[in-house]
């Protein structure tokens, strides 16, 4: 974060499972999720951006019951955060497939997924030797206008490619 955007707002809470003093447990472990509502001064407007780790589930990236209530449990963090208006971002590395029932669930929010809409093929480097190529996606609301949206090629530091959102 930057001095210059104050957060004014937060919420944060698990979407699978709970806090466990036991350390992180089999998969699929506890999974949490994390929304803020910051203030462009410049601008003269809120943004709210919100993020989660999807489930891993070592049998793949198919929709679970799981999955599913992690899904409304992410867009029930999303809305506790909104104010009528609000320009949202929701990102993460969601593990699921471009297909999953969790789209669907943001979709009620009014959110459209730019990572399979505008043609990118993955979002995964060399490093991730899997057939399945996607597992971070950037969804925003019809108030966000991007002026430039790119799933970053080079470096690769990680399995996973970075986002890159303009507005």
């Amino acid at each position: 974060m930057r001095t210059s955007f104050p957060i004014v707002a937060q919420y944060h809470g698990f979407v699978h499972k709970s806090f466990s003093p036991n350390g992180y447990g089999q998969h699929p472990r506890s999974r949490t999720a994390h929304a803020i509502r910051v203030y462009d001064f410049e601008r003269g407007w809120p943004i709210c951006i919100a993020h989660t780790h999807g489930l891993r589930d070592p049998a793949g990236k198919m929709d679970t019951p799981q999955r599913l209530a992690q899904s409304r449990k992410f867009a029930a963090i999303c809305k506790a955060i909104l104010e009528d208006g609000d320009r949202l971002v929701v990102c993460g590395d969601f593990n699921v497939e471009p297909s999953s029932a969790m789209f669907q669930v943001l979709t009620e929010l009014g959110l459209a997924d730019l990572v399979t809409s505008r043609g990118f093929v993955d979002t995964r480097t060399s490093y991730y030797r899997k057939a399945a190529r996607f597992a971070d996606y950037m969804l925003v609301n019809g108030s966000v206008e991007p002026k430039a949206f790119e799933i970053v090629a080079l470096p690769e530091v990680s399995d996973h490619r970075p986002m890159l959102l303009e507005i």
